[in-house]
């Protein structure tokens, strides 16, 4: 039977950690249950005094890939924050609350208006039904259904 340990590394390890995440420092090895999802990162190492001791690179786990909303306090995750800078440009700082980085759900009724003008598709296929797409791609010449060399594939019509 296979003895697993797990590696204890000091809080305060600076250099590569090698497949250790750099804010809780378990492994995202393959088969740790943290390998899906991992991100590169690297991050500033401070002593209790707040004294730079230099930096650790390694990965962020999936656990440790998130921030705080700023309105609810919840984790919101990667690539699902919203900023002002989203909405506004870099016309405002922040929302007029204060706050900087919150979820699409956290948004008041003016913000979601206009993250909806910013982030609207001009045309969906989502709404379409399957015979409604096929009539609107079949003459586009980047559908491969309508290149010859895929005709033997398709069905044949009634005749």
């Amino acid at each position: 039977m296979t003895n697993y340990q797990c590696k204890k590394l000091d809080p305060l390890v600076t250099g590569d950690i090698g497949d250790y995440c750099v804010e809780c420092l378990q492994s995202t090895a393959f088969g740790s249950g943290r390998f899906v999802n991992r991100i590169s990162a690297d991050r500033d190492v401070e002593d209790e005094e707040g004294n730079y001791l230099g930096s650790r690179d390694g990965y962020l786990c999936p656990e440790c890939n998130f921030f705080e909303c700023d309105r609810c306090d919840e984790k919101i995750y990667c690539d699902e924050d919203i900023t002002c800078q989203d909405l506004y440009g870099y016309t405002k700082a922040e929302f007029d609350d204060g706050a900087y980085r919150v979820h699409e759900h956290c948004l008041t009724k003016e913000e979601k208006k206009r993250f909806d003008e910013v982030y609207a598709e001009e045309e969906s296929d989502y709404d379409l039904t399957l015979e409604q797409i096929h009539e609107k791609y079949k003459d586009d010449p980047k559908n491969l259904a309508n290149d010859p060399r895929f005709k033997h594939l398709q069905k044949e019509k009634n005749q």
